[in-house]
């Protein structure tokens, strides 16, 4: 077995290098990382935190970035499943599902085949429940456990749906949410699906996303599943993001079916509950997450990031803004951290952080692209890229010209930030985000896959390679 060496400047993990003991990537020292150390207390999520520029500038305030990767394995140790026939906790799963005049036909037609087959993979001990909504929302199927006897039921009424009336957006998600209190368990997931614009009751994109965050606040995650190019891609947006789920943007009715699937799977297979990343800073230091889906706090110098609940077989990547007050010249400073998280089985486990070092020197030595780690920054520009799209749409959405403004600052960071990278990299990454933005401001039906892209790409959740 190979010895694994640790960068303790950039942080990447790597099998020991012939000859200098020095970093393949940065050039900074290693130091050996034993097997014990990366498998403690029989934690099973593997972590790994980056540093994107190693050098920074002395007697400055300065901003650098961390990239903290989080990686599930594709199965749950025995002993961390939970105690049950399906080795998982239970689910609790309502369906929101948009029934207005715009989703006759085979939009209407591949819904309830999506429906039937999400109901299929639920398990004894989980529980279901189904709302629509036209221009008003009503339930279907009150909540119940899931047995042949309410599988048939849901089927059934599956079937009797009809489209018709206009779109009650709002009150159809009040009432789901409503349904999923009713019927709390360890996993709860409401899954929202939309093919127009919300036209009757609350429209108000930060209203209805206060909703959903009152919602998550509760354990309850809400995903959104946009069909068409009709839908209000901002406001599913925002409520996938107060919500702490997902947003999935479907173009063609076919592929309602894949997503509904690939939503309840990994909401029911959940391999780490309630994760967190904990930073102790130096004092005086700040962390932000780039992306607003992670909120973070700060207590007596320790910044925590809450991630939420990650399925197995996953790798997600979340990237932080780390702005630190000026140091002396030929100092270091040194950051680390843990991941905390529960397992299915509610075990409460731990998982150190590495080490990743700044080290200042003199200005008159310093350049901009001194200590770039490029792999890192290549990767942290990618994720600011997306936020800014998302930042830009949920502004324009709710005309507020003071969010307008931060992201046009954004923006300026960005391009500052793009000369980190190769010259073909930066002139194809900004080409891309002014494409984007302009795509956005037109109301351009391309926005939909725009918006999809970018929340995907914040979100950072793909599969282990």
């Amino acid at each position: 077995m190979a010895n694994l060496m640790r960068c303790l400047f950039c942080g990447l993990l790597q099998d020991e290098p012939q000859g200098a003991k020095t970093c393949l990537r940065c050039g900074g020292e290693l130091a050996f990382e034993s097997p014990e150390k990366r498998d403690q207390q029989g934690s099973y999520l593997d972590v790994q935190m980056e540093l994107d520029q190693i050098n920074a500038p002395a007697s400055q305030t300065i901003d650098r970035h961390l990239l903290v990767t989080l990686r599930t394995p594709a199965e749950v140790p025995q002993e961390h499943r939970a105690p049950s026939t399906t080795g998982r906790p239970p689910l609790s799963f309502t369906a929101v599902v948009d029934v207005s005049g715009s989703m006759r036909g085979v939009k209407m037609d591949n819904t309830k085949k999506a429906l039937n087959m999400a109901a299929q993979m639920l398990r004894e001990g989980d529980q279901l429940a189904m709302v629509v909504f036209s221009s008003e929302a009503n339930l279907v199927m009150k909540p119940g456990q899931v047995t042949h006897e309410n599988l048939s039921k849901w089927k059934s009424l599956t079937q009797e749906l009809e489209p018709g009336g206009m779109t009650a957006l709002d009150a159809g998600l009040k009432l789901g949410i409503a349904q999923a209190r009713e019927m709390q368990s360890e996993n709860n997931l409401i899954l929202l699906l939309s093919d127009g614009q919300a036209n009757v009751g609350e429209t108000n994109l930060e209203v209805v996303g206060q909703t959903a965050k009152i919602a998550a606040d509760q354990a309850h995650i809400i995903s959104t599943l946009g069909l068409g190019t009709d839908y209000n891609e901002a406001l599913m947006t925002e409520i996938a993001n107060q919500g702490r789920g997902r947003f999935y943007h479907v173009q063609e009715p076919g592929e309602i079916i894949s997503s509904l699937s690939t939503e309840l799977g990994e909401a029911a297979n959940v391999a780490a509950r309630d994760v967190k990343i904990h930073i102790r800073l130096p004092k005086g230091a700040a962390l932000i997450p780039l992306s607003s889906l992670y909120p973070c706090e700060l207590s007596k110098n320790i910044a925590t990031v809450s991630v939420g609940d990650i399925p197995i077989d996953l790798e997600m990547e979340i990237p932080l803004r780390l702005t630190l007050f000026s140091g002396k010249a030929d100092t270091r400073l040194s950051i680390s951290g843990e991941v905390t998280y529960r397992s299915p089985g509610n075990s409460n486990l731990k998982t150190d952080l590495n080490q990743v070092t700044v080290r200042f020197v003199k200005k008159g030595k310093f350049t901009f692209e001194s200590g770039v780690v490029k792999p890192v920054a290549s990767r942290i520009a990618e994720q600011m890229q997306a936020a800014q799209v998302l930042h830009y749409s949920r502004a324009a959405q709710i005309g507020n010209s003071s969010e307008l403004k931060k992201v046009e600052n954004e923006q300026m960071k960005l391009r500052e930030y793009a000369q980190l990278l190769e010259e073909d990299e930066k002139r194809k990454l900004l080409s891309q985000l002014e494409a984007n933005i302009d795509i956005l401001r037109r109301a351009s039906p391309e926005a939909k896959k725009v918006m999809s892209q970018a929340f995907m790409t914040s979100r950072s959740m793909r599969g282990r390679k």
